[in-house]
C-alpha cells in the first residue's frame, strides 16, 4: 500500500523558501573563495573539463585527480567552466545549489515518512528543522567552499533523490525508473554511493514492509535493477583506479585504528562544531590500546543501533544510515592519502540531524503530557531553542566560510588546530607564493618529521634560495627512499641543477640521465646533460683538448640545440681544427639564436678573414 502523502499546503513553499534562505546566508561570504589544493588538477589543470562536447572527452577525466572515475562530477565542472569559465564564484554558487536541492530532497523524505508514521502536522515540524539543522551545519562547508568536494554532495544529492524516488514509486511505477536512474548518476559521480540500494532496501524493510520476504516479493526487480548499477561502479573503478585506495600503504587494520579515532571526532564536531580542519594528515602508526575508549564507544552506538532496530525501528534506521554511509571512507578499505575529512560527514550528519530533531520532539512530547497546563510555554521554549540552534550552527559556518577567504588563512588554521606534515607542506607552499619564504623554509623543515614528501619541497626552495649545498642532502635523500617513482623526476631535476651550480658535472648528468630513464622525452634532463657536456667541451677547450672537445660539443648541440654558447665551442673546437666551413656555420648559428654573443661575432670574423676565398666560376 502507498504510503499516505501529508496534504499540500501553501505553508511548503514557505518551509522551502526557508531553507534556502538560510543556506544561503550561511554560505554567502565563501562563495568567492579561491582555488585550494585539489582544485588546480581537477579543475585549473583539467583540460577535459574545457569544452562538454564531445561528451566522450568531459566524460573522460584525468587520471590520479579528485574527478578520476566520477564522469558525472567532471561534467558538471565542464558544464560550470561553459558558464563562467574560471570564475571561482560560478563553481561554489553551483555547489551551494546542490546542497540547497539535497537539503529540500531531505525536507520531503523526512516529511513522507513523518507522515507515513501517522504524525500528522509534525511531520511538517520535524522535516523542516531536520532540514534546517543540516543544511546550515559547519561539517557541510567542505562541499561548498572546497570546489572540488562537488563530487560529495553531488553523490549525496543522487543519493537521496534515489530514496525519495523510491519512496514515491508505491504510487507509481515510473518513480522507481527515476529512481534507478538516480542511483546509476550517483554511481558516476562518486564511490560512497555503492550504498544507495542497500539504503533502500533497509528503509523498506522498516517503514513499508513487515518482513523482509515480503519486501523482496513485491519489489525484487525493483531491487536488482538498483544492485546491476554496482557493475556500473565497478567498471569506473577498473577503468580508473586509485593508487591511494588499498592496502598498498597502510593495513586494514590499522586503518580502522584510526577511523575510531576519527569518527568519535566527527560526532563532536557535530556536536560542537569548532576547530575545523581541511587535512587531517595520513593514516598514523596506532595500537588498539590508544584507541579503546573510542573503540568502546563505537562498539556500544553499534549495538544500540542493533537494538533500536528490532524495538525502534524509526530511531535504529537513522543510526544505521550514520554508519552505512560513512563505511565507504571509514572502515576497512584504507585511504592512503587521507586519515579523515570532514566532507565524509555529508549524509552521516543527515541521519544525525534528524535522529536529533526527533529525539527533542520525543522529549517535547513527554513534557507536554507531564505538564499539559504549560503546553504553550513549552512550545514557545523548544521554537526559541530550535531557532537558536539553527542561528548558531549558521554563524559558526559563516566564520568557517571566511576562513576559505585566502589559501594562507585557511591552512594556517589547519596546522594550528591538527599539526601535520601534509598541512604544513600546503602552509609552505602558500607562503612561497606570498613571497614569505623564510617561513616556509620553518614549516618544510616540520612537515619532513612526519611527511617524507615534503622533502621534495624544501630542496626545491633552497634550490631557489641559492643554498645549493644544503639541497644536495635533502633532495639525495628524497630520491634514495624510492628512486623509481616517477614523483622523483623533478627532484631528480631539481638535484642535477644543484650538481651542476656545485660543479660536480658527473653526479649531475647521472640525475639526468636517470630521468631519461623514467621519461625518455623529458625535454629538461636532455637539456641538463646537453649543458654538463658543454661545461666539458669549454674544459677540454681551455686544456687545448680539441678533439675531445669537439665530441662533447656536438653532444651538447644535439641535446639542445637551442644552446647558443654549445654552438659558439662546437665552432671554436673546429675551427681550431681547420674546419673553418664548419666553424663558419656553427658561429652564423650562435648569432642567430643570440645575436648579442660578442663572443661568436669576434670568432666569426676571425674564421672568415683566415677562410679561403671561394673562386669564381
Amino acid at each position: 500500500m502507498a504510503p499516505p502523502r501529508p496534504s499540500r499546503t501553501p505553508r511548503i513553499l514557505l518551509y522551502v523558501f526557508l531553507i534556502a534562505v538560510a543556506g544561503i546566508a550561511a554560505y554567502w561570504n565563501g562563495l568567492r573563495a579561491p582555488f585550494i589544493w585539489d582544485d588546480d588538477p581537477a579543475i585549473v589543470s583539467n583540460t577535459t573539463i574545457r569544452s562538454v562536447l564531445p561528451l566522450s572527452a568531459s566524460l573522460s577525466p584525468p587520471i590520479e585527480t579528485a574527478v578520476a572515475g566520477r564522469p558525472l562530477a567532471n561534467l558538471s565542472f565542464a558544464l560550470t567552466y561553459a558558464m563562467g569559465g574560471l570564475d571561482e564564484t560560478a563553481y561554489h554558487s553551483w555547489n551551494l545549489a546542490i546542497v540547497l536541492a539535497s537539503a529540500l530532497l531531505l525536507f520531503a523524505i523526512v516529511r513522507l515518512t513523518a507522515a507515513r508514521l501517522g504524525l500528522g502536522q509534525k511531520a511538517d515540524t520535524i522535516a523542516l528543522l531536520s532540514a534546517l539543522v543540516w543544511v546550515v551545519h559547519p561539517l557541510l562547508s567542505e562541499t561548498v567552499e572546497y570546489t572540488t568536494q562537488r563530487t560529495e554532495s553531488m553523490m549525496g544529492l543522487f543519493l537521496l533523490l534515489t530514496m525519495y524516488a523510491a519512496i514515491r514509486g508505491r504510487e507509481s511505477a515510473g518513480w522507481l525508473v527515476v529512481s534507478v536512474l538516480a542511483c546509476a548518476a550517483g554511481m558516476a559521480t562518486k564511490e560512497s554511493m555503492a550504498v544507495a540500494p542497500l539504503a533502500v532496501l533497509l528503509y523498506d524493510r522498516v517503514f513499508e514492509f513487515a518482513s523482509m520476504r515480503d519486501a523482496l516479493r513485491a519489489r525484487g526487480g525493483f531491487y536488482a535493477a538498483l544492485a546491476i548499477t554496482w557493475v556500473e561502479l565497478g567498471i569506473l573503478m577498473w577503468r580508473w583506479p586509485r593508487s591511494t585506495v588499498g592496502a598498498a600503504k597502510v593495513s586494514p587494520w590499522t586503518y580502522l585504528l584510526n577511523q575510531a579515532q576519527m569518527i568519535v571526532r566527527y560526532l563532536w564536531l557535530s556536536v560542537w562544531p569548532r576547530a575545523l580542519v581541511l587535512d587531517y594528515g595520513v593514516p598514523r602508526a596506532v595500537g588498539l590500546g590508544d584507541v579503546l575508549p573510542q573503540v568502546l564507544l563505537l562498539a556500544a552506538m553499534l549495538a544500540a543501533t542493533i537494538v533500536a532496530l528490532a524495538r525502534w525501528p524509526a530511531a535504529g534506521f537513522l543510526g544505521a544510515m550514520f554508519f552505512l554511509t560513512l563505511a565507504p571512507t571509514s572502515s576497512i578499505v584504507p585511504i592512503a592519502s587521507e586519515v579523515g575529512a570532514e566532507r565524509r560527514m555529508y549524509l552521516p550528519m543527515a541521519a544525525l540531524s534528524v535522529l536529533a530533531v526527533v529525539a527533542g520532539s520525543v522529549v517535547l512530547e513527554r513534557l507536554r503530557e507531564r505538564w499539559p497546563a504549560r503546553t504553550r510555554m513549552l512550545t514557545v521554549a523548544a521554537a526559541g531553542a530550535s531557532l537558536a540552534v539553527v542561528a548558531a550552527l549558521g554563524v559558526r559556518t559563516m566564520r568557517r566560510a571566511g576562513e576559505y577567504a585566502t589559501p594562507v588563512s585557511l591552512w594556517e588554521s589547519s596546522v594550528a588546530r591538527r599539526p601535520n606534515g601534509r598541512a604544513r607542506f600546503s602552509l609552505a607552499t602558500e607562503y612561497i607564493d606570498a613571497g614569505r619564504h623564510e617561513d616556509a623554509l620553518a614549516q618544510l623543515r616540520e612537515a619532513i618529521n612526519d611527511y617524507p614528501d615534503a622533502r621534495a619541497g624544501l630542496g626545491a626552495e633552497l634550490v631557489m634560495q641559492g643554498r645549493p649545498a644544503e639541497a644536495i642532502g635533502v633532495l639525495n635523500v628524497f630520491i634514495d627512499d624510492n628512486p623509481s617513482l616517477p614523483n622523483r623526476i623533478p627532484a631528480r631535476l631539481l638535484l642535477g641543477q644543484a650538481l651542476l651550480s656545485q660543479g660536480q658535472l658527473e653526479a649531475a648528468a647521472s640525475q639526468f640521465k636517470a630521468v631519461l630513464d623514467l621519461d625518455s622525452s623529458s625535454r629538461s634532463a636532455n637539456q641538463g646533460i646537453g649543458i654538463v657536456s658543454r661545461i666539458q667541451a669549454a674544459r677540454f677547450l681551455e686544456q687545448g683538448k680539441v678533439a675531445p672537445a669537439e665530441v662533447e660539443a656536438r653532444e651538447a648541440v644535439r641535446r639542445n640545440p637551442a644552446d647558443a654558447e654549445a654552438h659558439n665551442i662546437l665552432g671554436a673546437a673546429l675551427a681550431s681544427q681547420g674546419q673553418l666551413a664548419a666553424a663558419i656555420h656553427e658561429f652564423q648559428e650562435t648569432l642567430r639564436l643570440s645575436p648579442q654573443h660578442k663572443g661568436a661575432a669576434t670568432n666569426l670574423q676571425r674564421a672568415l678573414a683566415i677562410s679561403p676565398p671561394q673562386r669564381s666560376r
